[in-house]
Formats: C-alpha cells, structure tokens, sequence
C-alpha cells in the first residue's frame, strides 16, 4: 500500500476536496498531450515525514501502462511483497526511468527482480544516507527486515538498453555483484554511457573491470578506495570516455607501464578532496593529451612545480581550482594557458593584490571568479584586456577604489554578470559606468560603499537586468534611477539597506514577470500597497522587518496568484488575518511580530492546500484556530507561540503531518489531550509558558521521532512517565512545574544535550547512570528536593556548559573531579535546525535557468531566507545576583557551576582552580571550611565568584587580584580573617557587602581600618604574617591566655581578702536560688499541670 502519511499523495487528497479531479493539473503528473495518459509519475517523498519502512507493491502501477518516469526516491522501502516485486514493472514496457534513490532497499538482493525491466534505460539506486531525510535523522533501519521475494525463475533478460546507472553509497568492493544488472563480461552492457560508483568501496582494478562498456562516456568513481598508481592503459581501453571523476580517492599518480599511448577521448577530469600529494598527480596529467576540462578542488597546490605543471596543459579550457591552496605566483605565471575560457579559483583563502601581468593575457577567458577569497587593494588595468568576459566574479574579498574610476569597466562591454559585492568599493548610486553594457543581466553590488554622482542623475541605461541586488550598503538612501526603466527584472534583492519611505510597489507594477523581491531589513512605513493589476509571476516575497503598519492587505492572494513565499513578520500590521491571504501555490507564509488580532481563518487551511510552514508568532491572536473540522492535512511547522490563544488545546492543532509545534507563551489551559501520541513525526513540541495541569500523558511516548520537548512554566504535577527513557530527546525543558519522583528514568536518555528540571519537586539521589550523558551540555536540577552525595560519576559529563543544582539537599563533600569539567571547547549544541524547505526559491532557480540558458559554468547556491524549523535552546542561570536567559551565541560561550544552598561539607579543593574557562561560581549558603584555595587565581575567565555563607577561614588570597574579569566577589559570612585585597583593579568595585559577617578581616572598603600600610601589602605567596593585625590563630591564643590571667587574678583577691570572700559566695548562693525557683515556676509546674 502506498499510503500518503503526511507527504504529496496528501496533497493530491486535498486537491481532490476542494474539486481538482484532472491529475494531469498535479505538478508531480505528466499527461501525454495527446492521449492524456500518464507519463510520469513522481512520487519522491511522497511519504515524508513517517520515519516507517514498508513493503512495496508494484502491482499499484500496472494500470498506467504509458508510463515512462517513475519516481520512487525517499520513501522508506525497505522491501517487496511476494509475486508483488519490482519484476512486475517489467509489464510497462514504456518505463524508461526507475528513479529508487534514498531508500533502504537490501542491496544486492534489489538487482534480480529489477534487471526482468528490460525496457529501462535510467535506473537510480542510490542508498540514503545514515537513515536521514534531508537533515531530519529518523530511527535506523539497519536490522529491519522486509519481506522479499526470492522465488523470481528463469534467465533474467539483462537491462541491454541501460544508458545511465546510479549506484552510489552501498559501500560495493567487488564490481561483479553488478552482474544481476548484466553488468558482467558475458553479458554486457553495451549501451551504457553513464556509470555512477559514487561513495562505494571500489580499488583501482576497476577500470579493468570496466573494459566490457564500449560506450561508456562518463564514470563517476568519488569517494572510493582507489590508492597507489592508475595504470593509464586500464583507461585508455575506455575508447570513448570522456568524463572521469576520481575526487576524494587517495591514489598517488597515473602511470603508464605498457608502451607510451596518450589518452585520446577523455576531455573531462574531476580531483581533488583528498589527501594525494597534489604534485605528483598533477604532474602525470601529461598523459591527458585532449583535457578540456580540470577540476581540482579543496587541494594544496602550492608548490612550484604544480604551478608549472598545471600551466603547461595547453589545452585546457575550463580550469575549476575551487578551495584550493595556490602558489603566490598561480597568477601572475599562467599568462601561457591561452586557451582557457574559465578559471574559478573561488573561496581558496587567497591574500594579497591581483598581480598586474599573467592572468591578464588570457585574452579568450569568459567566465572569472575569485569569489569569497581575502584579496585587497584596486583592481589591476590589466582587468580591462579580458574582452572576452562574460561573468566576472569578484564578490567576498576587500577590494577597493571608486568602480566610477576604474576605466577598464569601458572595455569590458562583453560582461553578463557582474558580482562586485562584499568588498570595500565606492559605488556612485547613478551606475552610469555601465552606460554602454547593453548585454548585462546580473548585476549585484551588495555590501559596499554608495556615494552620490549627481552629474549623471537620470541617465537611461541600455541593458536590461533580470537579477540586481544592492543589499546591506553605506549611506544608501533611496534606490538607484536607473531602476525606473528595469521592466525585465526577475529576482531584486534591495534587503538590510534601512531605506526610508514608501514600500516601492512601482518595482512590481515595472516588473510584471519578477518572480522575487527581498525587501528585509529597511525602514519602509505606510500600508502596503499591492499593484493595481495581478502579478502572475510573483513566487516570493519578503517585507520582514520594517515599519509598514495597517491591515494586511485582503486580496493578497489574488493579487499574486503564484506565489509561494510570503514573509511579513517584524512590522506594525494590525487587525484581523485575512482569510484570502492564502493562495493555491502558497507553502510559507509568516506574519510573526505584529500587533494581528482575532483568530486563525479557516479559508487560511482551505485556500492553501499546500501550506507546509505557518509562522504566527508573538501577535494578539485569540479565539479560533481553524475551525474545529479544518485540519490542514500538509501543515509540517506551526507557529502559535507568543498570542493569547486561551482554553483546552485544541485538538486540530495536532496534526498528524505535524514536524514542529510550537504553541508556547499563551493562555491555553487545561490537561495535555492523550491524542498527542498520534503526532507520531513530531521533533518538536514546546507548550511552555501556559496554563496547563495535571500529569504528562504516557502517550506522549508514542512520539518516536520526538527530540525537542519543552513543558516548562505551567502546573503539571506528577511524576514524569518512566517511558520517555525509550526517546530519541536531545533536549527536555521541564522546569516550573509541580512535577515529583525520581530522576532515573531522565537520566537514561544517552542523546540529552540539555536537561532542565529546574523549580520541581523531585526527589531521591541524582542516580549514576548520570555519567552515560556523554552529550549533555546544560544540566539544571536546581530548587528541587534531591538529597545524597554528588555522584563521582557526574564528571564522565567532558560536554557539559552549565551546571546547577542549586537549592537542594544535596551532602557530602565537594568531588574534587570537579575541577575537570567545563573545559570543553566551544562547541555546546544551543539549537537544530532541521529543514531549509523554504529557500530563496525564486532566486535558486533563476540561477539554474541563468547558468543553462547562457551556458555558463560558473554558479553558486545561494543564502536561505530563514530556517524552516529553528529550535533554540534557552538557558535561566543564576549569576552575577541575577538571573539571566541565556540563548544562541552567549549560551554556547557560557559557562558556570552553582552548588549553592545544599549541605556540602568539608574543604574545597584545590583541583576546582583548573577552571580555567569558567565564567560563573557559587558555592555559596553550604557548610565549607578550610581556606579558600589558591589555585582560585587560575580562574581567568570568571566574573561571579560567590563563596559567601560558609564557614571559610584564613586569608583571602591576594592572587585573586589576577581575576581581571571578576565583576562579582562575596566572601561574606565566612570566618576569614587578615587583610582584603589591595583596593585596587576589579577589587576597587567591591563594597563592604563583600566581606561583611567576617569581624576578623580589615581593610579598604570595611570600616575597621586598623590596618597599617604593610598589611594592605601583604606578599601574594601569603608566607609573611600581618604585622598590622592578628590572624584567628593568634587571636585564640591570645584570648585563653587572657582568660586565664584572669581567673588567676580573681581567685588570688579573694583567697587574700576574707570580706570579698564572703560576698562572692552570697552572690552564688543567691543566684542558685533564683534560678531554682525561675525553673520551677515556668517548666517543672506546667508540666505536671498537663500531663497530672
């Protein structure tokens, strides 16, 4: 059965309710013109989301007996049913392309029913990768087994009509497993062009095994075991290849043992990625005599004698050195290679200036790009020799000057595209310095500098752009004339210019086949206005982050009928959503962080029947969401957080497709509904923030997939189901609840990354298989009721950032292992992104259509708009007197332990000064004696140290004056004695509250200065004693000595003198008497009356 489980098939479903029958009209659907049968069927993903294997039945497709493509990829088969198998296929005698790629089917076993397809000409079986889709990781399949059938009889016919072959990470090392495709010498496939081994296990001898294919032309071999020397005749018996890609394979060179024959055929070479000595192979490239084509990426090619290598291949004409390390004098030595027609030498962490010869005489190169390297300074004249150019890529560097003074621009009339952005140019906003480029289409000149040209104010250019993006520049303050007689623009990107006004709908009305306008981050105001007529070509649009306020404008969708992205979050728009702002096309939609009231209109679900991303976040909603019967049936990510929503969860908000819910920051109230398990593909579910009660529904273990559950601040009760140990969570936040019980179960989940369970009610020990996190980066236990010993095994956790539990009862002595943690790098996990589904679609594919309908070789892919499902990991921590939420980059670079308010005893050890990246200490409100550790000045990083309510004694070592980032200091309460440190760096900021409770201590800024001036000067190694004041040991001996003296004193006078005598001992006796009758008339008496 080939159930939708939340993917296209979904979708068909909703187009069939809302009335379109005609599968034909389905983008997934390609109809014969003419017979309007089916000819291509595409179902990739059309499971997404459910993580299940299932069997495969071919049967399904047998009534489409004009079937031509089919498309299976990422779907989750692992199998076939018996007499259902992919043999059957066999019976469409038009199928042609059998696309099986990122499945989990068994290979080799998959091969003998496929090769019955005789008529097949594509067959794709590459395998998906560590059981993931996209970067969305589900359960491994690895033991799973499915049915499969074996019973297939008879001679296989062989798929003699192959043309392309994909077989690509099953790991094969033995090429004659390929045999059941007719694969081996006796059977052959002769008409096979394209052969892809990508990711596999294959050695050298492949090419000898290969020698049967006299029509292969392209052979993609990346990422196997190939090693040693390529024997160069192995090759050349693959008479008609012409493509060969052996990038990420270690092998040292090609070599030629048998007689001296050139290669004569193949044209196109693909290295790099490894860890071969770059030299030597491109030293053996000689035997290349016909290379058109080289690729040696992510290489070092410094050395010399590559430079001289590489610049002897005459015949080169494409020349990709993308990431590559190259000799200072690539450049300026290569001015031979006149053949080449493009060189790409981007992001390869180049320095320097552009030298002024060599490269330049390259007089026929067309395609340029030094993209995302750090070369500075202007641009050499010679620049301008280059007529030939048509794309010229100088984007990501520190390049400088003013473009208007650059002649060489007047040369390169030739130039196509043109990226100057992300440098350090001057660029006069008229862009009169391409009056005479007539044949430019791409122009993006982004992050610079704009300067103002009023002499060519209102020029008129004669090019006609389809891509410009002036984003991120200096001193721009309204767009560009010139933008005025744009009417074939398709993308336009004016983002994160603050550029005042009016949204400029002219743009759109001049435009009518723009298909994305990115217009974030500026300070547009007013309502926005949409054209006067439909936009039909429309896709994306992004108006993030501006001031525009008033309504969102109700005939959005009829306004532009194609679109598929609309981002208006971060403005001032009020009042109700729309219930037409939806469309048929329409995918993402945001309006978070506006000031939006009522409900969420059902026609939103019903008019968009393929919205996967709903974004309303921090608005005034209230009321309905959908109506009780609309459940949107392709809904992946709900947004809700953030509004007034209030009343029992609603239960359509459970969607069974659901990845991502996040209804936190609300009002809702009532229990957790049990149909939670039904969500079966959610990753995350956050209901913080809310007014929910009752106990955490065991069915909420269903969720299998679940890795991000937040709960927090709501009045939950009970324990925590013992299950959730089985989940796959990475981070749990259950904090400020009424929750009880023991912690063993969440201490069990090896994939935790955070652990809040902070202001709960739990109790028992913290239990040891604590020591299994071996991932968990914040660990906050705080204001529970745990008691017991620290476990030892607490500092196995080498990840761990934050550590709190605080407000315990915890006892015992402080582990001095301690002292080993927090010393990770970098690198705690703050958040996942997931999906990246909402791209800049529009921009993507003009750049595809670009780079094939102008033949060009040089493209890139470009930023994402905003992450589709951004989970960030939000951190409360005590420090510094406060507490504070930590998040994003400040929670990665935080970290902090906080043992305060237990029963910790004995000293502390010295191993805590190891310490050395920690930002925050508490050990305050225990009962810790002994002397504060000197190794404390190793603490360099610190800026809370708090030590204060313990029975501490000795002196303050004058080492901490070291802590040149300390910003909070308590001591006090503690038994120290001495001076405080100097008066003096962080220390001059810490009033007396630091020291008070401590009536042995002195110095600035206590009141009892008795100090003389080498007391305040006390050595930092603490070996001298004070001469200024006395230590608590002096002091006791001191104070018995006195004692002592005085009793002799007292017991002399009245051995000597018989009056005083006599008056000493009435006093006692009248003493004694008084307190016997005081204890009798108020303890001995009451009781009697009450028990007698």
């Amino acid at each position: 059965m080939m159930s939708s489980d939340g993917g296209h098939l979904d979708l068909w479903a909703t187009y069939n309710e809302i009335g379109y029958s005609d599968c034909c009209s389905w983008r997934w659907v390609k109809c014969n013109l003419t017979t309007g049968l089916v000819i291509e069927l595409d179902l990739r993903a059309a499971r997404l989301g459910s993580g299940v294997a299932w069997s495969f039945n071919a049967t399904l497709f047998l009534p489409f007996k004009s079937l031509q493509v089919l498309v299976l990829s990422e779907n989750f088969i692992a199998g076939w049913n018996k007499n259902e198998g992919f043999d059957k296929l066999s019976q469409l005698t038009n199928l042609k392309v059998l696309n099986l790629g990122h499945n989990y089917l068994p290979f080799p076993n998959v091969l003998s029913p496929l090769c019955w397809i005789s008529s097949l000409e594509v067959l794709i079986l590459d395998l998906r990768s560590k059981g993931t889709m996209g970067s969305i990781e589900f359960r491994s399949l690895k033991n799973y087994t499915m049915p499969i059938d074996e019973g297939i009889t008879g001679k296989c016919p062989g798929l003699s009509n192959l043309r392309t072959v994909v077989l690509t990470g099953y790991g094969i090392n033995d090429i004659t497993v390929l045999s059941a495709l007719g694969l081996g010498a006796d059977t052959g496939l002769r008409n096979l062009e394209k052969l892809d081994l990508t990711g596999n296990g294959l050695n050298s001898t492949i090419f000898s095994s290969l020698k049967h294919l006299p029509s292969l032309k392209h052979l993609y071999l990346m990422d196997n075991d190939i090693v040693g020397n390529i024997e160069m005749n192995d090759i050349i018996a693959l008479s008609n290849l012409e493509f060969l890609d052996l990038s990420m394979n270690n092998f040292e060179s090609f070599v030629t043992t048998k007689g001296s024959r050139r290669m004569s055929a193949l044209r196109n070479l693909q290295l790099g990625d490894s860890d071969s000595n770059s030299t030597k192979v491109v030293e053996s490239l000689k035997s290349f005599s016909s290379l058109k084509e080289l690729s040696f990426i992510h290489s070092n090619l410094t050395a010399s004698a590559t430079t001289y290598a590489l610049r002897n291949m005459s015949t080169l004409e494409y020349l990709y050195l993308d990431g590559s390390y190259l000799n200072e004098n690539f450049l300026s030595s290569i001015g031979q290679m006149t053949s080449l027609k493009v060189l790409n030498m981007a992001f390869g962490d180049h320095y320097g200036t552009l030298p002024n010869r060599g490269w330049c005489e390259l007089k026929n190169i067309q395609e340029l790009s030094f993209v995302n390297n750090n070369f500075e300074g202007t641009l050499p004249s010679c620049l301008g020799n280059l007529t030939s150019l048509r794309w010229l890529s100088l984007g990501g560097n520190r390049f400088t000057g003013n473009i208007a003074s650059y002649t060489l621009w007047r040369r390169l009339t030739s130039l196509e595209y043109l990226d100057i952005s992300f440098n350090r140019f001057e660029v006069p906003v008229s862009f009169n310095q391409f009056v005479n480029h007539s044949k430019l289409i791409y122009l993006s000149v982004g992050y610079n500098t704009l300067t103002t040209n009023t002499e060519f104010k209102n020029w008129i250019p004669n090019f006609q752009l389809k891509f410009f993006a002036i984003e991120g520049c200096v001193n721009l303050q309204r767009l560009p004339s010139f933008l005025h007689y744009q009417h074939d623009l398709r993308i336009l990107a004016i983002e994160y210019n603050q550029l005042p006004g009016n949204f400029p709908t002219w743009l759109l009305e001049n435009n009518t086949r723009l298909a994305g306008l990115y217009a974030r981050d500026n300070a547009f105001t007013g309502p926005l206005k949409l054209p006067s007529s439909r936009h039909l070509y429309l896709e994306q649009l992004d108006v993030s982050n501006n001031k525009l306020s008033g309504h969102v404008p109700a005939n959005m969708s009829s306004a532009f009928p194609k679109l598929i992205s609309l981002n208006m979050s971060l403005n001032l728009f009020e009042g109700p959503i729309p219930s037409d702002i939806g469309g048929f096309h329409l995918r993402g939609l945001v309006l978070s962080h506006n000031f939006l009231s009522g409900g969420v209109p059902s026609d939103l679900a019903i008019g968009s029947p393929s919205l996967t991303f709903l974004r309303l976040s921090n608005n005034k909603l209230t009321g309905q969401i959908f109506s009780k019967d609309v459940r949107p049936s392709l809904l992946f990510y709900l947004f809700l957080n953030g509004n007034s929503f209030e009343g029992p969860l609603p239960s359509n908000i459970f969607l069974k497709p659901l990845i991502a819910l996040d209804a936190s920051s609300n009002h809702f109230s009532g229990e957790i509904p049990q149909g939670i398990g039904d969500n079966t593909k959610l990753l995350q579910l956050d209901l913080s923030k809310n007014h929910l009660e009752g106990s955490i529904p065991v069915e909420i273990c269903n969720l299998k997939l679940i890795q991000v559950l937040a709960l927090t601040e709501n009045k939950l009760s009970g324990p925590v189901p013992s299950c959730v140990s089985g989940l796959p969570l990475e981070h749990i936040h259950l904090d400020k609840n009424q929750l009880v019980g023991e912690l063993d179960a969440l201490l069990n989940i090896s994939s935790l990354k955070t652990l809040d369970l902070g202001y709960n009610s739990f109790t028992g020990n913290i239990p040891c298989t604590i020591g299994s996190l071996s991932n968990l980066n914040f660990l906050l236990l705080n204001n529970n009721q745990l008691q017991g010993e620290i476990p030892t095994q607490i500092c196995l956790l080498n990840k761990l950032s934050i550590m709190d539990v605080s407000f315990n009862k915890l006892y015992g002595p402080l582990l001095s292992c301690l002292g080993n943690l927090i010393q990770a790098e970098n690198d705690a996990e703050t958040g996942s992104s997931y999906f990246h589904t909402t791209t800049r679609l529009a921009w993507s594919d003009f750049l595809s259509w670009i780079s094939s309908a102008r033949n060009y070789h040089i493209s890139y892919d470009v930023r994402t708009d905003f992450s589709v499902m951004d989970v960030e990991t939000r951190i409360q921590f005590t420090t510094k007197r406060n507490t504070f939420t930590y998040k994003g980059s400040i929670l990665k670079y935080m970290k902090g332990i906080d043992l305060s308010s237990n029963i910790l005893t004995g000293e502390i050890p010295i191993e805590l000064g190891n310490l050395s990246k920690i930002h925050a200490l508490n050990l305050s409100h225990n009962h810790f004696v002994g002397r504060i550790p000197d190794t404390f000045s190793n603490l360099h990083e610190i800026e809370s140290l708090d030590l204060s309510y313990n029975s501490l004694s000795g002196r303050i070592p004058v080492g901490l004056l070291e802590l040149y980032r300390l910003a909070i200091f308590s001591v006090a309460y503690n038994n120290l004695s001495g001076a405080v440190p100097p008066f003096e760096a962080q220390f001059s900021t810490f009033d007396k509250s630091s020291y008070e409770g401590n009536p042995l201590l002195c110095g600035v800024p206590l009141d009892n200065e008795r100090s003389s001036t080498k007391s305040s000067n006390t050595s930092n190694d603490g070996s001298d004693e004070s001469t200024g004041f006395v230590d608590t040991e002096s002091f006791c001996i001191g104070f018995v000595v006195s004692c002592g003296s005085i009793l002799l004193g007292l017991a002399a006078s009245l051995g000597f003198n018989p009056y005083w005598r006599a008056a000493w001992f009435r006093l006692v006796e009248e003493l004694m008497l008084n307190s016997y009758y005081f204890l009798l008339d108020n303890v001995v008496t009451p009781i009697k009356n009450r028990w007698w």
